[in-house]
């Protein structure tokens, strides 16, 4: 009992389980606009866009868009 709880305790702590577990990235066309249909690297290839990292601003604590 004590391990699953704390196993359970270091999941909630993680920086990977705070941040959702998903890396902040998203598809962007060759015109510079976001596609919104590709949910991840292999639909945004084969839409012909660019799976990139979403750039932070100094101080944001959100992406910006």
């Amino acid at each position: 009992m004590k391990i699953a709880l704390l196993a359970a305790l270091v999941l909630v702590a993680s920086p990977a389980f705070a941040k959702g577990g998903k890396g902040k990235s998203h598809c962007m066309k060759a015109d510079g606009t976001e596609d919104a249909t590709a949910k991840n690297k292999k639909d945004c290839t084969k839409a012909g866009g660019k799976w990139e990292k979403m750039k932070m601003d100094k101080g944001a604590t959100t992406p910006a868009k």
